[in-house]
C-alpha cells in the first residue's frame, strides 16, 4: 500500500490510537488515507495482513501453540446498506454491526492475533475458519489445539476442524438433549455423537465426541472435542479461551475510531489495532501495558520511519 505522505499517516495513526480518537481529530490525514483506501478490497487487506504476519510468526520460532478463534464486533449507527452490516436489534441506537471473525495463537501467555476475516451477510463461517486456520499453518505454526465458543458449535464447523486433522474444543449449545443427558448422570462422561453436516449438496456424517462434565467450578458443561481430555481437563483449557476475550477489550484502547460505512476503512483500522496487539506481545507485554506502549509508540521518532503494507 503506498500512501502520499506515509510517515505523516503512520504518526496519526498511531497518535489516534493512543488516544482512541478519529484521525481527522488528529489531522487532515484522514482524507488522504480513505482515498487511498479507495485501491483496496477487503480480501486484498485480510491477505496483506496475514502474509505480514505469517512473516513475523516465522521469526518469533514458536513453538506448539493453542490457537483461540472468535468473533468480535463494533457498533454501527445509521442506515445499514452494506453487505458488510449485520442487523442488529436498535437497542441504545446500534442499527448493525460489523464484525470480524479472528484467529489468535498462543504460546507462553503472550498472543498473536495472526489473521482476520471481515464478516459479511452469507459469509459460511467454516469457510473462514478453514482460511484462518490456513495463515497459521503458511506462518509454520504447529497447532495443538483450537478452541471455540458455543457460538461456533456446528457441524460444518467440527467437519472444518476434522478434515484440517486438528484437535479441537467447542463449547456446545445445551440442548434439550444435552440437558436431559446432564440431569441423568451424576458423573462426568464422554458419548460418541453423529452430526450431519452439508457440503457441496451432500450430506456428510461428523463424527465428534460430546463431554458432559458435571459439577465443575460449580456448573455443567457440555462440549464438542476430539483430545480425549477428562472434563475436568477440558473445563481448563476452554478456560483459557475467556483471556482472548480480555485481549479483545485489551485491544480496543488502541481502537481508531471512524464514522465511514465504508467496510476496507473499518477494516483497516480494525487491522491496525490488531498490528499494534500483536507487536506489543511479541516485545513489550512484560515490561509494559498496552496503553503505555500505544502512548510510548506515539512519541518515538520509529515512528516518523514506519510505513505499514509498503
Amino acid at each position: 500500500m503506498c500512501f502520499c505522505n506515509p510517515r505523516r499517516i503512520a504518526t496519526d495513526l498511531f497518535e489516534a490510537s493512543s488516544r482512541i480518537t478519529y484521525v481527522e481529530t488528529i489531522s487532515k490525514s484522514a482524507d488522504s488515507l480513505h482515498k487511498n483506501l479507495d485501491e483496496w478490497d477487503v480480501a486484498a487487506l485480510q491477505q496483506v495482513y496475514s502474509r505480514l504476519c505469517e512473516n513475523e510468526i516465522r521469526k518469533l520460532h514458536l513453538g506448539a501453540c493453542k490457537a483461540f478463534i472468535d468473533i468480535t464486533e463494533e457498533d454501527f449507527y445509521g442506515d445499514t446498506q452494506s453487505f458488510y452490516l449485520v442487523p442488529w436489534t436498535g437497542e441504545a441506537g446500534v442499527t448493525a454491526h460489523f464484525k470480524f471473525i479472528v484467529c489468535c495463537v498462543k504460546y507462553r501467555n503472550r498472543k498473536f492475533p495472526v489473521a482476520v476475516r471481515m464478516i459479511r451477510l452469507g459469509s459460511i463461517i467454516s469457510k473462514e475458519i478453514g482460511e484462518l486456520l490456513e495463515s497459521c499453518k503458511k506462518a509454520g505454526l504447529n497447532i495443538k489445539t483450537v478452541m471455540l465458543d458455543r457460538g461456533f458449535y456446528s457441524a460444518d464447523n467440527i467437519r472444518e476442524l476434522t478434515e484440517q486433522n486438528l484437535e479441537y474444543i467447542v463449547f456446545a449449545k445445551k440442548c434439550d438433549m444435552f440437558r436431559s443427558m446432564l440431569k441423568s448422570t451424576e458423573t462426568s462422561g464422554n458419548i460418541d455423537y453423529e452430526m450431519e453436516s452439508r457440503k457441496d449438496k451432500s450430506i456428510l456424517r461428523v463424527q465428534t465426541t460430546i463431554a458432559l462434565v458435571k459439577n465443575v467450578r460449580k456448573l455443567d458443561w457440555v462440549f464438542a472435542t476430539n483430545t480425549g481430555l477428562t472434563g475436568r481437563e477440558i473445563v481448563r483449557e476452554y478456560m483459557l479461551r475467556w483471556n482472548i476475550e480480555t485481549d479483545f477489550r485489551v485491544q480496543d484502547e488502541a481502537r481508531i475510531k471512524t464514522k465511514s460505512t465504508r467496510p476496507e476503512v473499518r477494516l483497516f483500522y480494525f487491522l491496525i489495532s490488531c498490528l499494534l496487539l500483536f507487536v506489543w506481545n511479541a516485545t513489550q507485554k512484560f515490561e509494559i501495558s498496552f496503553k503505555k506502549f500505544l502512548i510510548n509508540l506515539s512519541k518515538t521518532e520509529i515512528v516518523k520511519r514506519t510505513i505499514f503494507f509498503e
